[in-house]
C-alpha cells in the first residue's frame, strides 16, 4: 500500500468539549494524532499511515519553534523515503493559512503536503474533522495533487497555500481563497483537481531555520491611527514591519509623515490591506518611504514572507524580486 506520514499539531480537530452539543467552549489540542486516525477506520483501506505528534496546541499558541520542528521533519522525511507518497498535517484553523504559506515557501518537493483542520471539536455532533481528514488523505494520495506544493483541504474544497484564508469565525465552510476560489474539490467520487500547470519555484528551499527569529509586527490602519504604535516599532529597531492599510493598502498622512521623519534605518516594510481581498498596487511614494506593496498577500502572509526574507538576509531589492515571482498563482 502507499505510505503516508501524518504530522499532528493539535487544534480544534483534536479538541474536546464537555458535551456533544457544545461547539464553542472547548479545549483545543487534547487528542493525539493516533486518536484522530482511529476515528476514521476507512483510512486503513487507503494507505499505510504513520503518525507523529509534532505539537498539540491551539494554533493561536503556535510558536516559531513549532514551525522549525515541522519544517525539519518534513524535509527529513521526504529526503529519507523516496517511496513516501505525501504528508498530511492536522492543524488548528486560526493560523493554518500561515503555516501552509510558510511551508509553501520552504518545502521543495513535488509530493503533496496537505494541511487540514476542523471548525467543530472532535466531541461535537456532526464533527467535521473526521471527514476533513479522510478527504485530506485522499488528496495527499492523488497523483494530480503532485506539483501544487502545499494544499489545504477543508469542507470538500482544495485550496492553494498562497490565497487560502479563514474567512469566518464559525461554520464548516469557513475557508476561502479570495480572488481565485478553490483549486478543486474532493468527494466520494474522488479528487477533482486539474494537473498542476507548472513547477513552483521555492524561494527559500535551502534556508536553515534558526532558534531565534526576528520580530515583525503588523500595524493596522484605522481612522486617526495611534502614532505611538508606529513610533514604538521604529524606536525598537524592528527589522520588519507590515502595514494593514485601509482601502488598497493606504497609509494615513500621519503614518507617512512618521516614516519620512524617521532618521534611522528603516525596517523592511510591506503594505497589505484590511479589505480581505484584492491586490495592493505600487505607489509613487513607496520608494521614498521604503515601502513595498504586498500584492495579493494578506497581512499575516506578508509577515511570513518578511520573516523568511529577514532570516535569509534579503534586502528590499531581493524582497521586491520575490514578490514579482508570486504572481500569477496556479
Amino acid at each position: 500500500m502507499n505510505r503516508l506520514l501524518l504530522l499532528a499539531t493539535g487544534g480544534t480537530i483534536a479538541g474536546c468539549a464537555d458535551d456533544s452539543a457544545t461547539l464553542n467552549d472547548y479545549t483545543a489540542g487534547v487528542l493525539g494524532g493516533d486518536a484522530l486516525l482511529a476515528a476514521v477506520p476507512q483510512l486503513q483501506d487507503l494507505a499505510t499511515i504513520t503518525v507523529e505528534q509534532v505539537a498539540n496546541v491551539d494554533s493561536a499558541d503556535l510558536l516559531f519553534e513549532h514551525w522549525r520542528a515541522l519544517v525539519a521533519r518534513i524535509r527529513d522525511a521526504f529526503a529519507a523515503d523516496p517511496e513516501l507518497v505525501g504528508m498530511v498535517i492536522t492543524h488548528g484553523t486560526n493560523t493554518l493559512e500561515e503555516t501552509a504559506w510558510l511551508l509553501q515557501l520552504l518545502i521543495d518537493d513535488p509530493r503533496p503536503v496537505v494541511l487540514v483542520g476542523a471548525m467543530r471539536p472532535a466531541t461535537a455532533l456532526s464533527a467535521d474533522g473526521p471527514l476533513n481528514l479522510l478527504q485530506a488523505v485522499q488528496v495527499a494520495l492523488s497523483p494530480v495533487a503532485r506539483g501544487y506544493g502545499v494544499l489545504v483541504v477543508m469542507d470538500g474544497q482544495i485550496h492553494g497555500a498562497q490565497r487560502v484564508t479563514k474567512a469566518a469565525t464559525q461554520g464548516v465552510g469557513a475557508f476561502a481563497s479570495p480572488g481565485s476560489g478553490p483549486l478543486g474539490r474532493v468527494d466520494d467520487f474522488g479528487v477533482h483537481l486539474p494537473m498542476a500547470s507548472g513547477s513552483w519555484q521555492v524561494p527559500f528551499a535551502g534556508l536553515a531555520l534558526p532558534e531565534q527569529w526576528p520580530q515583525v509586527p503588523i500595524v493596522y490602519g484605522s481612522v486617526e491611527p495611534e502614532p505611538l504604535l508606529l513610533t514604538a516599532c521604529l524606536n525598537a529597531r524592528v527589522p520588519g514591519l507590515v502595514f494593514t492599510g485601509t482601502g488598497a493598502g493606504q497609509l494615513s498622512a500621519a503614518e507617512r509623515s512618521a516614516l519620512q521623519a524617521w532618521s534611522g534605518k528603516r525596517p523592511l516594510m510591506l503594505r497589505a490591506n484590511r479589505c480581505g481581498s484584492g491586490p495592493v498596487q505600487s505607489h509613487s511614494d513607496d520608494e521614498r518611504l521604503g515601502l513595498l506593496s504586498a500584492g495579493s498577500l494578506n497581512p499575516q502572509k506578508a509577515r511570513v514572507l518578511l520573516l523568511l526574507c529577514l532570516l535569509a538576509e534579503v534586502d528590499r531589492g531581493g524582497l521586491s524580486a520575490r514578490l514579482l515571482k508570486l504572481e500569477p498563482v496556479n
